[in-house]
Formats: structure tokens, C-alpha cells, sequence
């Protein structure tokens, strides 16, 4: 036994040393803020003011702003503007977001939330040695201590590691008194319930599991002890939660009578308006403000290391096969009815940020893996029946794997993922958080970068990180930005907004999306570098059905309201401006481009499925082979400039595109129409296409524009020679446009140079 407890003192100072590690390199998160500012508001005062709008409960709050109370160059949140209207957001601006010394705020305050991190592996060690023994107890410890994600939400200020610590703790003693059957245990259970209720409003979860443990067993104490046992925890835990709010009673809005803890219930009625409100999350590609059922499934297969994830199914296959430690069923119960709960309630949340959500479940995940442990446990792969049961050597390569991960990420332990590009499929807490500004001011520095264009959704202050930046959609700081046309300069666009999440539209960095960066900081935050290029002079807008975005929002994504922005039946034509200015396309997302434009970016709409595409094409940069030309004149306002057929061959009952050229001479006032021909070896037109991409309103002189033909040869066209011609006329009169050649002849058809021979 003592080998193993001298193995779990290594394992949580690997586990102090890692989390020590993050919390010195990661800058203060988006959570972060608030959570201290909070707490430290409500220890300078004692007023709970700012708790209903924070939605947090104190006590995590305040356990970790504690240390701060050391720091004399924090200012009394009193005297901040916006302290009498309870502004949540102006207390922390004046309390962390402008403190010059984030580095020193960061580490005081996170050592709280790491001493119940290692508090944390202590219970995990010995619920697990109670349940099979020290070698399970060093296991799961061992699990917990090289988990990424444990690392990094177990060294950040927030109230996710708290709950899961007290939330744990109370299981832990309830599993202890149906063992022992010690009245103690239920009486600090629910001290530490108390605790958890008093650190976060979702502790609430725990009520319904315990208060079935307590009436359910042991069955050796009557039903009236067993009832008076979960009055006896439950109410130790409400008297906890009121000492949290220092014994507050008064009454509020709805209820005649003072309440106890009354600010609580204010959280509460906080809390389900938020979720009825929804919450801007992001998966797979998709933006929701409710979230989606399977939001947490995915987090959990994603985020939580393979290794844990395969010895979790060699454990499922064990406890079937009856192969693990006996133990009581009180004690599964125990085990297994919190976490089968909890995983139930998940599917239903329209809340979706984070796998920190699923923080509970992982020290049951780790106790419950731990029973592979067990010496009588036979770990030989068994191929007959195609289970995962592993060979040793297999076992402990898969805990190998564990810390090379986590030496190897550190200190990024935030942005793990079981795949590479996580940025692909959950961002928010699970990947950035606004903790990467120590990394971006190594980055500028190392790089020669004397400003960025820094685009987040933490409302921190990047300059007191030594960080020089323009702030970015969607801070409300934004200089003036042109979502389709950026402007040149160094971008640090975090994850987060990358993929939409919280940016005024879900493709506001489309642009980004599409192109490569520099450099990942972190994993999380990725560096652009917009290089110097003209500012297009048009754009042309598919609109064969409808516009794939109204002209004026894409003045808007270009940045420039005076722009000229052409609608056109891009199945039909395609428009270029005379000279040799660039221009910009924006098309459905499944057409094809015009030959050499390039792509400047493809969004999406909000389910994920494609939205429009946007490519960048200078006039001269048409990469389409220079059209056959005949010297004619037309009695219009048009000049002929040449056709190209995409094919010299053909069979019966395929069809072949032509593309006329056209220069505009003036706007007519007149409705015209553009025609094409297939006529036979006899001389009799076999197919006629007449059409107009391009509405003449959308015409201005100069400009050049190609209109498609498509020529159907007929089922039953005889083998042969074809020829085609075009032409003009106006709509109104039916009337043709007379042709000129250079011999002197007058027609109302332009022959094309190109003939199309069928098979």
C-alpha cells in the first residue's frame, strides 16, 4: 500500500507541475474575467449585487479572488462607473481587464482552483482504492493527472472544477456510508453538497441521485432513519448555501414573504432565462443558438483522450463479463446513477460551450476504468467474440500515451483534441478562450509585427499583454472591417470567431476561413497577413433565381458603398469590365467560377450546408482561350468580338456550348435577346438558342461580356458537318439586327468560324 501512495504524491505533483504550467502561459480567459471580478467585488463589499447578472453562485468566486485581496493596486469596484447599476461588465473592464500586471492577477488567483484540482485526484485515489484496491486507486489517479482537459479547466478560475471537486466529494462520503453505514458520512455530505450548490447553479443535478441514495439503502437502518438521514444532509446543505450569501433573507419580486438565500434564487431565475435565450455555439461545421443533442456526445468522443476512451470500453466489457472486482450494487449505484443521469439531462441543454460541461462525469469515468486494475482481471484479447480486452503490453502502452500526449501539448492543453484541426469541429472553451495573447506578443516580437488587427470575443485588453492591436468584429471597439476585402495588415483571428461564433453574421471571417495562416498559436489563435492589392472597382452578382447576396451587402463586405455591383444569370454570362481593374464574383457556392478567377471566400449558412462563394478576377486575368473572330457590323448598340465552341465533335443527342463575345457601345433603351444556331449539312437549323445573362440595365459602355449558348445535336441528326451562327434582336419587334460584313454584304446572322462535326 505504501508504494501506492507514494505513486499518488508523484502523480499529483505531476499534476501541480502541469497545471502550474498552464496557468503561467495561458492569459486570462473569457470566463475568467467576470468570475474574479465578481469575487472580488463581493469580498471588498459584501454585496452581492453583480451575482444575478454573473449567474454564478459566490463561492467559487470568492475562494479564488481571495489571494487579490493582497494586491494593493486593485481598485475598491465601488468607485467604478457602473457599480450602482450592477454592471457586470464595466466592474470587470476597471477590476481585470485594465490591470497592468495579468500575469500576477492570473497566477494568485488560480492557485485556489488548482489546490481543489489536486483535492480533487486525492478523493478519485482513495474512492477507487476503497472500491478494488491501491492499484485501481493509482490508475484512476493516473488518468486524471495526464488528462488534457482535467489540466486545463483544473488551473483556470472558474466554477467548473469546484463543482466537479464538492460534486465528487459528496458521492465519495455517501459511498463510504453505505459501506460502513456511518451517519458521519452523511452529515459531511451534505456539507460538501452545500459546497457544490454554493460553487455553481448546475449542482443542483446532484439532488435527485443522492436523495434516491438515501432512501434506497442500506437497508439494514430502517425506512425512517434512511428518511431522516436525507433530511438530516439536505438541510445541512441548504444551511451551507445561506451562510454563502451570508444569511441573506428579503423578499423578492412574486413572493410576499423574505426567503433565505433569496439571491440564489435570483441566479436560478437568471439561469433559465439563458437558456431559453440560447447560446451562440458552434459544431461541426454548423452555428446554432440552441445547440443540438448530439452537441455533447461529440464533444466527449473528441476531447477525451483515446486512451481513456478504449480502456472505458475494456471496462464496459469487464463489468458484463462479471471479469472486475465484486463489489456491492449499493456501491454501483453509487458509482454509476449520477453520471447515467447527468449524461441523460445532457441531451437536452440549448446551452452548448464547452466539454468542461461534462467535467463531472470525468473522476466516475476514472474510478469506473480503474476496476481493469484488479490482479484477478485477465487482460488477453479475445478474438472469438470480438471484444476489446487488451494484452498488458497493450495496456501500458495506451497509459504510456497519456503523458507523451500531454508533455507534447504543453502547455495547449486546452486545444486538445483526439483529431488534428479541432478549429473544425468545436471551438469556445473547447479550443480558445482568449488565452493565447502571452503567445501572440512573442509572436509580433519574433516577427517584426508592430500591430495586429486582433479579432475575439473576449472583451480583454490585449495592450496590457504588450500587445499593440486593432479590435475586430465583434468587440465593440471594431474599427471600420470589410469582411470580403480586408484591408492589409497582420490578423490574429481566434477560433472562436473564426468559425462565426458570437461575430455579427456566421461568415464575417469567410475570407480567413478560406486562406492559409501564418502560424496557429496555441493551436487556438490563428495569425493572417493581408498582403498590399487593389480594392475592386466592380462586382457581379449571380442572380439567376434570386441574388446570392443583395448589392447592398456586398458594398457593405467590400467596404465600399459607392461600388458598382452588377446582377447577372451566371448559367448564362459572364461580365467583364473594360480595363484592366479588378473586380469581384460572388456565385451560388455549386457554380463554377469564371476561368481564372481565384477564390477569395466560401461561406456557409448557418446549418453548415453552402451559402455563396466569393473569387477576385482582374479583366485581363480571364484565363479563357481568345475567341475566333469574323470582321462584321451590327446595326446596334453591341460590337462582335469573336465566338469560342467548347467542342469540335459531337454525337446524336449531346449538347455543345458556344460562347459569343460582346463589347458594349451604349445602354439601349430597347428589350434584345442574343440567338445561335446548329444548322445541318442540308442548310436547316437543328437547334437554336436564344438567350441574355446580362439585363442591358446592367450594361455601361465599355464593358465586355460572354454569353453561353447550349446547343442540343438532335436524337436522329445525320452524320456530318455542322455550322453555327448568331446574332442579335430586338424583343419588342422581333426584329433582327442587320449584320455588315467586310465584302459588302448584308445579313441578319454572323457565321462562327468553328465548325462542330457529328458522329
Amino acid at each position: 500500500m505504501h508504494r501506492y501512495r507514494a505513486a499518488a504524491v508523484l502523480l499529483l505533483l505531476c499534476l501541480f507541475a502541469q497545471a502550474l504550467t498552464h496557468a503561467r502561459s495561458a492569459s486570462i480567459t473569457f470566463d475568467e474575467g467576470p468570475h474574479l471580478a465578481v469575487g472580488y467585488a463581493t469580498l471588498c463589499s459584501g454585496d452581492l449585487r453583480l451575482q444575478p447578472v454573473h449567474i454564478h453562485p459566490p463561492l467559487a468566486n470568492v475562494m479564488a479572488a481571495a489571494p487579490l485581496l493582497l494586491q494593493n493596486d486593485l481598485p475598491d469596484p465601488r468607485t467604478i462607473s457602473g457599480w450602482e447599476i450592477a454592471s457586470l461588465s464595466a466592474v470587470t473592464d476597471g477590476v481585470v481587464w485594465q490591470y497592468s500586471h495579468p500575469r500576477r492577477m492570473a497566477l494568485a488567483s488560480r492557485f485556489p482552483i488548482i489546490g481543489m484540482t489536486l483535492l480533487l485526484g486525492a478523493i478519485v485515489f482513495r474512492w477507487a482504492t476503497d472500491l478494488f484496491g491501491p492499484r485501481a486507486g493509482a490508475l484512476a489517479l493516473f488518468l486524471l493527472a495526464f488528462d488534457p482537459n482535467l489540466i486545463a479547466h483544473g488551473s483556470l478560475v472558474t466554477t467548473d472544477v469546484a463543482v466537479v471537486l464538492w460534486g465528487t466529494a459528496t458521492f465519495f462520503l455517501a459511498a463510504r456510508d453505505l459501506r460502513r453505514a456511518r451517519w458521519g458520512c452523511w452529515a459531511t455530505s451534505g456539507v460538501t453538497l452545500g459546497l457544490a450548490l454554493a460553487s455553481k447553479v448546475s449542482a443542483i443535478s446532484l439532488i435527485p441521485p443522492l436523495g434516491l441514495l438515501c432512501l434506497l439503502g442500506p437497508r439494514i437502518r430502517p425506512w425512517r432513519s434512511r428518511l431522516l438521514t436525507a433530511v438530516t444532509c439536505f438541510s445541512l446543505a441548504g444551511l451551507i448555501l445561506w451562510a454563502a450569501y451570508g444569511f441573506e433573507l428579503r423578499p423578492l419580486p412574486g413572493i410576499p414573504f423574505p426567503v433565505p438565500a433569496a439571491t440564489h434564487l435570483e441566479i436560478y431565475r437568471s439561469l433559465q432565462e439563458h437558456y431559453q435565450l440560447g447560446h451562440p455555439s458552434f459544431l461541426l461545421g454548423m452555428n446554432s443558438s440552441h445547440g443540438w443533442w448530439t452537441y455533447f456526445p461529440v464533444a466527449f468522443a473528441l476531447k477525451t483522450p483515446l486512451a481513456t476512451l478504449l480502456l472505458l470500453s475494456v471496462a464496459i466489457y469487464q463489468l458484463v463479463k462479471g471479469r472486475g472486482r465484486r463489489i456491492g450494487w449499493s456501491q454501483w449505484w453509487v458509482l454509476l446513477l449520477y453520471p447515467a443521469l447527468y449524461i441523460a439531462s445532457s441531451f437536452f441543454s440549448s446551452v452548448n460551450i464547452g466539454y468542461r460541461h461534462l467535467l463531472p462525469l470525468l473522476p466516475f469515468l476514472y474510478i469506473f476504468i480503474s476496476q481493469i486494475a484488479n490482479k484477478s482481471t485477465r487482460l488477453t484479447f479475445d478474438v472469438s467474440r470480438l471484444m476489446p480486452d487488451v494484452s498488458r503490453l497493450t495496456l501500458h502502452a495506451l497509459l504510456l500515451s497519456l503523458p507523451l500526449i500531454a508533455l507534447l501539448l504543453s502547455p495547449h492543453y486546452l486545444a486538445y483534441f483526439n483529431l488534428p484541426e479541432g478549429h473544425r469541429y468545436l471551438v469556445d472553451s473547447n479550443l480558445d478562450w482568449g488565452q493565447n495573447l502571452w503567445q501572440l506578443r512573442d509572436w509580433m516580437q519574433e516577427n517584426g509585427a508592430e500591430r495586429v488587427y486582433y479579432a475575439h470575443f473576449s472583451p480583454a485588453r490585449p495592450q496590457v499583454y504588450g500587445v499593440a492591436a486593432e479590435f475586430l468584429p465583434p468587440d465593440p471597439r471594431a474599427v471600420e472591417f470589410a469582411p470580403l476585402a480586408p484591408a492589409p495588415g497582420v490578423y490574429a483571428i481566434g477560433a472562436t470567431v473564426l468559425q462565426g461564433a458570437y461575430t455579427p453574421d456566421v461568415n464575417t471571417y469567410a475570407w480567413f476561413r478560406t486562406h492559409e495562416p501564418l502560424a496557429r498559436l496555441g493551436r487556438a489563435l490563428f495569425i493572417y497577413r493581408v498582403p498590399p492589392r487593389p480594392a475592386p472597382a466592380w462586382a457581379a452578382v449571380c442572380a439567376a433565381l434570386a441574388p446570392a447576396l443583395p448589392p447592398e451587402t456586398v458594398r457593405a463586405r467590400l467596404g465600399q458603398p459607392d461600388l458598382r455591383v452588377a446582377l447577372l444569370d451566371c448559367d448564362q454570362s459572364w461580365l467583364i469590365p473594360t480595363g484592366s481593374a479588378v473586380g469581384v464574383y460572388v456565385l451560388p457556392s455549386e457554380t463554377a467560377p469564371p476561368p481564372g478567377a481565384t477564390l477569395e471566400a466560401a461561406a456557409r449558412h448557418a446549418d453548415g450546408s453552402p451559402f455563396y462563394a466569393a473569387y477576385r478576377l482582374a479583366s485581363g486575368d480571364l484565363a479563357y482561350p481568345p475567341p475566333s473572330s469574323i470582321a462584321v457590323t451590327l446595326d446596334g448598340p453591341l460590337t462582335f468580338l469573336g465566338s469560342r465552341l467548347t467542342a469540335s465533335e459531337a454525337h446524336p443527342g449531346e449538347t455543345v456550348e458556344l460562347w459569343t463575345f460582346w463589347r458594349v457601345e451604349e445602354v439601349p433603351h430597347r428589350p434584345l435577346s442574343l440567338m445561335a444556331h446548329l444548322v445541318g449539312p442540308d442548310g436547316a437549323p437543328t437547334a437554336v438558342g436564344d438567350g441574355l445573362g446580362l439585363s442591358p440595365d446592367q450594361w455601361r459602355p465599355g464593358d465586355v461580356f460572354m454569353q453561353r449558348h447550349r446547343l442540343a445535336v438532335p436524337e436522329d441528326a445525320a452524320a456530318g458537318e455542322y455550322h453555327l451562327l448568331t446574332g442579335a434582336y430586338w424583343l419588342d419587334g422581333v426584329q433582327r439586327w442587320p449584320v455588315y460584313g467586310s465584302g459588302g454584304y448584308t445579313t441578319d446572322q454572323i457565321p462562327v468560324l468553328e465548325a462542330l462535326v457529328v458522329e
